[in-house]
């Protein structure tokens, strides 16, 4: 079954404001980042429970090469992703709705 995906507005604005931090790091690494998230969504649209509970019925998986977990929770055909949240922070920050 394929899922399609539905990034809530306030995990937008962390996936933008990550883009925009790695972009003042060095020009191309906020590219670089976008597409380790598309790669995570490539794997989560194949098989959502590879990763692993973070509050039953919401899950998280870890990005490979940038430090950011993503907090998700799948339903009949959609996966919801509520935070894609930068694991060094304060773990308070995550949203798991």
């Amino acid at each position: 079954m394929a899922y399609s995906i539905e990034i809530r507005p306030l995990a937008t604005i962390e996936i933008l404001e990550a883009y925009d931090w790695y972009e003042l790091q060095r020009e191309g690494l906020g590219l670089e980042f976008l597409d380790e998230l598309e790669n995570f969504y490539t794997i989560l649209q194949r098989n959502p429970d590879t990763f692993s509970y973070y509050e039953k019925p919401v899950r998280q998986g870890v990005l490979n090469r940038f430090p950011y977990t993503v907090v998700y929770e799948t339903f009949e055909e959609v996966i919801v992703v509520y935070s894609v949240f930068m694991y060094r922070q304060n773990s308070t920050k995550k949203r798991t709705n």
